[in-house]
């Protein structure tokens, strides 16, 4: 997949252009598919089970739907300690992000990286795009001091440097995808919600408009945007109040913005809502920072046709983002739509044809099968879980888990996610439980199902990038149909595995 190709997307296209996602590891070692599980009959394995059971019978599930599993980590392969309703389907919510995002770091490798490439094309510019959920990601922006618009600022000093301060038309090619951007069977409800966002071929922010409220000196409402775009327009239609409650709204099909609600004072922070049209967003964002930098267009911002032939492209510079930063974007901030790119991407290489949902889900579903677990407890309708419509077994998430943690690269998946206590969706989870050193989790949670998964290392967890030296544990609790909240209960069960794991 490295350099050039003779083939994009299934259409022919000069040899100039490369492959915009360079993935150069090899792809993952072959794997056996059945692997020896036992249950412990030592009187620390009852001791284990004896715990687990007493959790069960609980009043918090008492009527729940419950898939409980645990393993020992090993290179032999995983060790079972317990087991509840281990191959039952249940709805995983956000923890099938974990199977989507194993299934990319095994076929790629650890050093995979996402390519956005703009090309000169006669007059025009042309924006190729990989695929990348996570260009112009404002919080790996921030984490690297730049901007959401830097990758961007690159393309016009390279324009430069070049020598081109005009251009007609930015064509946009973002065919390495299908034209399907939101999920068919997402909430329709929260489809402006940053969690609901698109995913297209070419991507920027998480595809979400940051704005904030402001308040001018006359008094006068206004709005800030982040980054300052022409792509969206906003009419104000909130007032002024007591206090800050305030929103965008747009029609399913168009980025007209209306601001909504009352408003007391500017806003510190930013909010998110996510826009239509991930391509055209993209390429007119370019377009604004272009203009900005002095680089000026005759033309517009247009989709390429979808069997257009490229010809007598020159490559003026390239745009990477690592797989493994999705990755933990993913995992610890469960961002649905880096998922949902890791998915189609998968999808694409897996047909060389545009990614799809059913594509790259049968992708996923292939490798968890390859370790063994069978069919009917793994069927997949999205990669990150939005969809209510994902069926996955406790014994799938354990069993890849405990695979992907010592295969290269398997460090840095576990250190992709969630600690209590921490940046990400554990933040205030495990509160005064011992067990809160130790765990490695991703959580997941739509109507109806609450799912957590991961790891405990005793006797504790190593620090970021550093060598796991004791015993790691994979575990996966879902829960459905259940009432009130049962994190709390979820969060016991991972500290009664710490207790015994402990020998206390």
């Amino acid at each position: 997949m490295n350099g050039a190709s003779a083939a994009y997307c299934g259409i022919r296209v000069s040899g100039t252009i490369a492959m915009p996602l360079n993935f150069f590891s090899s792809k993952r070692a072959a794997v056996v598919a059945a692997s020896v599980f036992f249950l412990g009959s030592t009187a620390w394995g009852q001791s284990l089970e004896a715990r687990l059971r007493a959790m069960l019978n609980r009043n918090e599930v008492n009527d729940a739907a419950v898939g409980l599993h645990v393993v020992e980590v090993t290179t032999k392969g995983p060790v079972e300690l317990f087991g509840h309703q281990t191959n039952l389907p249940l709805g995983p919510a956000s923890n099938t992000k974990l199977l989507t995002t194993a299934a990319a770091l095994e076929t790629y490798g650890p050093k995979a990286t996402f390519k956005t490439q703009l090309y000169k094309v006669g007059e025009d510019l042309l924006l190729v795009g990989g695929g990348d959920p996570a260009l112009g990601d404002v919080t790996l922006a921030e984490a690297r001091g730049e901007k959401i618009t830097t990758p961007f600022e690159k393309f016009a000093a390279a324009l430069k440097a070049a020598g081109v301060t005009s251009y007609r038309h930015l064509i946009i090619d973002d065919r390495v995808f299908d034209r399907e951007f939101v999920h068919p069977n997402w909430p329709v409800d929260q489809l402006l919600s940053w969690y609901s966002a698109p995913i297209g071929g070419l991507n920027l922010n998480a595809n979400c408009l940051d704005w904030r409220p402001i308040v001018n000196t006359n008094g006068r409402i206004g709005i800030e945007l982040i980054p300052p775009t022409t792509y969206a327009s906003v009419t104000i239609k909130a007032t002024r109040g007591a206090k800050n409650e305030v929103w965008l709204w747009r029609p399913p099909t168009a980025n007209r913005f209306e601001m909504r609600g009352t408003v007391a004072r500017t806003a510190t922070d930013a909010e998110s809502v996510a826009i239509y049209e991930p391509g055209l967003w993209t390429g007119t964002v370019l377009r604004d920072v272009l203009n900005d930098s002095g680089i000026t267009s005759t033309g517009e911002v247009h989709r390429i046709a979808d069997d257009a032939v490229v010809t007598n492209a020159t490559l003026v510079a390239t745009a990477e983002t690592k797989l493994l930063d999705v990755i933990h974007r993913a995992n610890r901030n469960s961002v649905n739509m880096m998922t949902e790119g890791l998915c189609k991407r998968l999808g694409f290489d897996a047909t060389r044809k545009p990614g799809t949902w059913a594509s790259g889900t049968a992708a996923i579903e292939k490798y968890v099968r390859g370790l063994g677990i069978e069919a009917e407890q793994v069927s997949l309708d999205d990669g990150s879980g939005l969809s209510n419509k994902n069926r996955a077994s406790a014994r799938a998430f354990t069993t890849v888990l405990a695979h992907v943690a010592i295969q290269p690269g398997g460090d840095a998946f576990v250190d992709s996610l969630a600690r209590p206590g921490e940046d990400g969706t554990l933040r205030r989870r495990f509160a005064g439980l011992p067990v809160a050193k130790a765990v490695h989790a991703k959580t997941g949670h739509i109507r109806g199902v609450s799912a957590l998964s991961g790891y405990i290392d005793v006797p504790e967890r190593p620090a970021d990038g550093e060598p796991f030296k004791g015993r790691r544990f994979a575990f996966s609790i879902l829960v459905n149909k259940y009432q009130g909240n049962v994190n709390p209960w979820q969060d016991a069960v991972c500290q009664e595995i710490f207790k015994w794991a402990g020998g206390k």
